[in-house]
């Protein structure tokens, strides 16, 4: 037979709002300036990819309708 697993207790709620506390004081924060040019690079690409699934549905729908129509 297998052993027993140990019990495992909760932590209090104060004890682990302390050590989450702790641990964001220890988080490298990006700065405002980084958070800016990641913004920016996220909706140009955003952009671009939707424009190319756009494009690329559109051909599509007009290769079907001209096949089809």
């Amino acid at each position: 037979m297998s052993e027993a697993e140990p019990t495992r207790t909760r932590t209090p709620l104060p004890q682990f709002l302390r050590e989450v506390r702790a641990e964001l004081r220890r988080v490298n924060w990006p700065s405002r300036k980084q958070i800016v040019s990641y913004t920016v690079i996220v909706l140009a690409l955003t952009f671009v990819l939707t424009s190319f699934v756009w494009g690329v549905d559109e051909g599509i729908r007009r290769i079907v309708i001209n096949t089809l129509g």
